[in-house]
Formats: C-alpha cells, sequence, structure tokens
C-alpha cells in the first residue's frame, strides 16, 4: 500500500477570510483569501491530497444547516474546477457544546483540538505523516496536529501561496 501524502487545511482564515464574525455559512460571505486557490494547485502539482477539516459550530448555533455547509464546500470546488485543481475532501464538525440545536449540542472527537477528521482520512488512505502537515490560524489547529502525529503551520498572513512556499515539501 502506497503512502499518501497529505495537506490539511484549515478553511475560515486560510482558504477565506473570516467574516460575518466569523461565521462563513452561505456564498455570500465567501472571499477567498488571495493566494488560497493558487495554494491548492500548488498542493495538487505536488501529489498532495488536500483535505479541508473545519469547525463550523455555526450550524450547532443555528446560523445555518449542514446543507448550507455543503452547498458552499460545492461552490469551492465549482470555483477550483476553473483552474483545474480540486480539493480532495471537506470534512467538518458541526457540533458545539454551547449549541442551541439539540442534535448538534454535544462535545464532539472531531471538533478541533480533537483529531477525529485525521481518523476519517487515515481510514481512507495509509498516510505519510512525515510529509503530511496541517495549517491553520488557530492554536486548535496546531493542536489537530500534534495529536495526528503530522506537522503543524500557524499561517497569520496576507497571502496563502506565499505561506505554502515557505513550507518545505518533499
Amino acid at each position: 500500500m502506497n503512502k499518501v501524502k497529505v495537506a490539511f487545511l484549515d478553511r475560515d482564515g486560510v482558504l477565506n477570510l473570516k467574516m460575518n464574525e466569523g461565521y462563513v455559512g452561505f456564498k455570500k460571505y465567501f472571499k477567498w483569501i488571495p493566494g488560497a486557490k493558487k495554494t491548492i494547485k500548488y498542493l495538487k502539482n505536488n501529489n498532495y491530497k488536500v483535505v479541508v477539516v473545519t469547525n463550523q459550530s455555526g450550524v450547532a448555533r443555528g446560523y445555518f444547516k449542514i446543507k448550507d455547509v455543503l452547498s458552499l464546500h460545492k461552490f469551492m470546488n465549482v470555483q477550483l474546477k476553473k483552474i483545474n485543481t480540486k480539493i480532495d475532501h471537506f470534512l467538518f464538525c458541526p457540533h458545539h457544546i454551547d449549541g442551541i440545536i439539540k442534535k448538534y449540542k454535544k462535545k464532539c472527537s472531531s471538533r478541533k483540538p480533537n483529531n477525529g477528521m485525521y481518523k476519517i482520512i487515515a481510514k481512507k488512505y495509509y498516510i505519510d505523516r512525515k510529509n503530511s502537515f496541517m495549517i491553520g490560524d488557530q492554536l486548535t489547529d496546531l493542536m489537530f496536529a500534534k495529536k495526528s502525529g503530522i506537522a503543524g503551520y500557524l499561517f497569520q498572513e496576507k497571502n496563502t501561496y506565499q505561506f505554502i512556499k515557505k513550507i518545505p515539501l518533499e
């Protein structure tokens, strides 16, 4: 079985600007961060599986629905298809202990900093941990990386592509 290099990317704050108080559940609030689309294409051209792992507590809080998140993710890949690339997998956790929607008001092993979303991908691929990594804009993203045994990079810049070029890829 071949090892697979995986680039785990947080969504809000890494691929798109945080808007609407950080709850981006609809296309109208979605705006790509400069260099984000080019970053995904760059990773795909370097034989990485690109996986978005994102907490979406806006579902639990009643700001938007699961179908809205799925629609937004589909929209992202439609945009990426225009430059002949794609995100391979979107994983998200809709749960939050402070939620108001009963079925999503709970602790969850998939919510970062936990690494349940990593484990889902690890069932699909034999992950090359040495050459896989996580890019996020929160400490919870770095904790996710540490729990998953992969490198973690904190993104707090303005251009995702300029950032990814600083990371040594295999």
